[in-house]
């Protein structure tokens, strides 16, 4: 493998957000609140009603 893909690999890996409460891999934010990310199974517990949320 190329070291261009191998880098393009790794920023992809940085770049990905993570849940603000058990920092899993995060699937829904706040609406207005980019910054604060959650995994689907915290979304669900604190939130009951995904369409308050925004999907990534």
């Amino acid at each position: 493998m190329s070291i261009k893909r191998e880098v393009k690999k790794e920023e992809k890996k940085l770049k990905q957000k993570t849940c603000v409460v058990c920092k899993g891999p995060a699937v829904f934010c706040m609406r207005g609140l980019p910054e604060n990310t959650y995994c689907k199974d915290c979304a669900k517990d604190y939130f009951k009603l995904l369409g308050y949320l925004d999907k990534l």
